[in-house]
Order: C-alpha cells, then sequence, then structure tokens
C-alpha cells in the first residue's frame, strides 16, 4: 500500500496540469491531502486512529458520583499543541491514541475535575466540553477533510466550517480551510467538530480549560486558560473544583503543555497521569429552606384554626 501511494505522489509531479502556483502548496497540506494522515513532515508512514472515550460515569442528582483512573502514554506536546493557530492533532490527546473521557449528568452538579501527573515532566492540562463526538471520530475524513482541495489541488473552503460572518475569529468553531494550513482539528480553547468515516459528524462546545498557557482576543474581550500552572514535578497538575454544570453529557481532553517544539523529546516521550472526577447534589439554597419551612408553619397554623372552628 505504501508502494502504490508512494508512485501516486510521483505522478502528481509530473502530471502536465501541476502548475508552479500548485506545487507553491504546502509539504503539510499535500501530506495531509494524499496521504491522509498516513504521513507527516515528509516522514514515513504513521498509524491511524479514532477517538474513543472513556465513559466516568453518570450522576442521578443524588447519590454522589465519583471516578478515578491512571493512563500512561500521555505526550507533553498533546494539548498545547491545539492551542496554536494550526489547531492540534487529536490523536495526541489521552494516554493512547485519541483517548478521551465522557460523563453525564442526569441532574445538574457540582463537579471536581483533576489530571494529576505521576511521571515528571508532562505539565499536564485539559480542556472541559459539552457534547462528545460520534463513535471513531477522526481528523481528515472525507466528510470533513482537514485541508480541503479543488481539481487543481487549490484550498478551497470546508463547507462543513465555513464562517457565514467569514472574519473567521480565534477560537470561534470555524476553520478558514481557504488561507490556514491545518496540522488537525484540535482546538483546547474553542468548540470544533469532527465525522467519522460513515458521514456521521458531531461538534463539542467548549466550556473552559485549565492550564498554565494562555490566549487572548482583546478585541472581543476574550481570555482562555492561564488560570493554572507549569508545574512538571510528580503529584502536580491542574484541578477545576466545585463547577457548576447542568444536566447534560460532558467530554474531557487531556495531554500535556511542557513543550511545541517537535521534538522526539517533546512528540514521543510518554507520561503517566491521574484523571479524577467527582460530582456533588447542588445545595439548596438557605431560602429554599425557610420557604419550607414557611409553608409548614402556614400549613399547621391551617389546621389549628379548622380544629378551633369545629
Amino acid at each position: 500500500m505504501t508502494e502504490n501511494l508512494t508512485m501516486k505522489y510521483s505522478i502528481l509531479f509530473i502530471n502536465e496540469k501541476w502548475t508552479s502556483a500548485q506545487k507553491s502548496y504546502s509539504r503539510k497540506s499535500l501530506c495531509s491531502l494524499i496521504f491522509r494522515r498516513l504521513c507527516t513532515a515528509g516522514q514515513s508512514a504513521i498509524g491511524f486512529g479514532y477517538v474513543s472515550f472513556d465513559n466516568a460515569g453518570t450522576f442521578n442528582g443524588t447519590d454522589v458520583l465519583t471516578y478515578s483512573n491512571t493512563r500512561t502514554a500521555y505526550k507533553a506536546h498533546g494539548w498545547v499543541d491545539g492551542t496554536d493557530a494550526d489547531l492540534g492533532d487529536s490523536h495526541q490527546i489521552g494516554g493512547t491514541s485519541a483517548r478521551w473521557y465522557r460523563f453525564t449528568l442526569n441532574q445538574q452538579g457540582l463537579v471536581d475535575l483533576s489530571v494529576i501527573q505521576k511521571t515528571a515532566g508532562l505539565d499536564p492540562a485539559f480542556t472541559l466540553y459539552s457534547g462528545a463526538f460520534v463513535t471513531s471520530a477522526h481528523d481528515d475524513t472525507t466528510t470533513d477533510p482537514l485541508n480541503p482541495t479543488d481539481s487543481n489541488f487549490l484550498p478551497i473552503q470546508s463547507v462543513i466550517d465555513a464562517d457565514p460572518s467569514g472574519l473567521y475569529l480565534k477560537h470561534s468553531g470555524y476553520r478558514d480551510t481557504v488561507n490556514q494550513t491545518y496540522e488537525g482539528q484540535f482546538d483546547a480553547f474553542g468548540s470544533w467538530s469532527m465525522a467519522n468515516d460513515a458521514g456521521l459528524h458531531a461538534t463539542v462546545h467548549y466550556i473552559t480549560a485549565v492550564s498554565g498557557t494562555s490566549d487572548s482576543d482583546p478585541g472581543r474581550g476574550l481570555t482562555w486558560g492561564g488560570n493554572g500552572n507549569h508545574d512538571t514535578a510528580v503529584g502536580m497538575g491542574e484541578s477545576l473544583l466545585q463547577y457548576y454544570l447542568p444536566a447534560g453529557t460532558y467530554s474531557v481532553a487531556i495531554g500535556g503543555e511542557a513543550c511545541n517544539n517537535g521534538l522526539p523529546s517533546c512528540t514521543s516521550a510518554p507520561y503517566s497521569a491521574t484523571f479524577s472526577l467527582n460530582v456533588q447534589p447542588v445545595p439548596l439554597p438557605a431560602a429554599f429552606w425557610l420557604m419550607g419551612s414557611a409553608l409548614g408553619s402556614l400549613g399547621l397554623l391551617g389546621r389549628r384554626r379548622k380544629q378551633i372552628d369545629t
């Protein structure tokens, strides 16, 4: 298969329709176009992976939900790569290829999330989204291509990710595939979408990120991240405590933010970390109890009056 793909790659360069303008198309885009995740940066073929979820449980609104899981093979660049302009490779999230966590709240709850590194150097960070991807979703499907092109291999806009306003603001949930070459579809600071090979498409909606890395858009008055730390010591990590969430399904993307330089020490070194989830019922406000007490008193007073009248 690799030999056949290599032959097709060579034919493209000798095709008489391959103009000088088309030759300027980036190496990254060409790899994405021809090999569809089978090559990267001119290197040999790599494995293909899909987003999958570990189910962290369902909160019924009454009983406390607790969950904890330790996973190896996190990468020090996996999460932070999704904070830059060309987005990140979703395959680099999680302790194995594209491994996420998911949980469900049948009722509103107060949520504690934490990621603690068990191997020094990971510098973990995470993003919380509402919603979840469909089974076996991944970057660069035929439904939602990473860097789509026309018949002349010139970049065109993705139909699914087109911004109606045409502004393409950062972390807005849209991708400008005409003017930007994307590394992946993972946005650590925004909503984003993916499809699977069956054409089923879904969007996860950004809620918050906990990280030492930050980004901002002063024009819109928005800031993302920057609410965590850059501690790389064992036993340290990031936490989100007593965070109110309404009923719904939620996803958590976890990875490292220690480096983003493309070196093997950054992209290949495996790290271990523990993800923990705790969900508690939302306490009823004191006013509710006072109202209940008042209604009870009125009921008691009404019964006493009825006894007197009789």
